[in-house]
């Protein structure tokens, strides 16, 4: 399946139900809340959800069945740049079941479909079934992990290393698992690494010239995690 051609509803339900956080959710929980998503499509750029919106604004908690959407930080100033992709089967846009209002922003780097469910009635479904609070909390759990990681690799002192982890990061396969492409421009992901165009350029050139990765107009494929792994986790 081509990543930027449309899929359909059962597609969706599909994919989202094999991989990711909800094929680890209880089987009856799972079911019903694909039953009760929507499907939504966004073009590349366009912007999904904004931080301070009110819960009942945008598309509420989603996955994403094809394409790539970025998170950037909404607590910090308005240059701040993405800070992490999102792929195929990972889910956003929970932080309003616990807090008053969405405090990140989302858009879409790629045409990208969606399936979404409101806060509203993913709270309906949890207060009717409480016992499903519990799938919901290893959603956050994973991504409070997720996001602690990136953390403690953006403290990398060496360039180098910390692109290298990022790039892992945003293809979600720091430590194991099949690479994602990463839909960014040279410019973003050095900004993702704390580093400024010419030296994230060079850094890639590198990598590339190493048989690490390879690169196409805003985009970037891992050829060998195993080799960026060594890098980011070397002395």
């Amino acid at each position: 399946m081509l990543e930027n051609m449309p899929i359909s509803k059962a597609e969706a339900c599909r994919i989202l139900a094999t991989e990711g956080w909800l094929a680890t959710a209880a089987a009856d929980f799972r079911s019903e809340f694909l039953a009760k998503c929507q499907i939504r499509t966004f073009t590349s750029g366009e912007q999904i959800s904004t931080a301070g919106d009110d819960p009942s604004i945008g598309p509420g908690m989603y996955g994403v069945a094809s394409g790539q959407v970025a998170l950037v930080p909404g607590i910090g100033p308005a240059d701040t740049p993405v800070a992490l992709l999102f792929n195929t089967g990972e889910w956003c846009g929970y932080a309003p079941l616990f807090l008053p209002n969405n405090v990140v922003h989302f858009h879409s780097v790629m045409p990208t479909t969606i399936l979404c469910l409101s806060i509203g009635e993913v709270l309906s479904m949890l207060y009717a079934q409480p016992a499903w609070w519990k799938d919901i909390a290893k959603l956050a759990f994973h991504a409070g992990m997720r996001y602690s990681a990136v953390s403690v690799d953006l403290l990398i002192p060496e360039a180098e290393r910390r692109l290298a982890a990022m790039i892992l990061n945003h293809a979600n396969c720091r430590n194991s698992g099949a690479a994602k492409p990463i839909h960014l421009s040279q410019e973003e992901l050095g900004q993702t690494a704390k580093l400024s165009r010419h030296p994230t350029r060079k850094l890639l050139r590198t990598l590339e010239a190493r048989g690490w990765i390879s690169q196409s107009y805003r985009c970037i494929n891992i050829l060998q995690p195993e080799h960026l792994r060594a890098c980011a986790n070397s002395d």
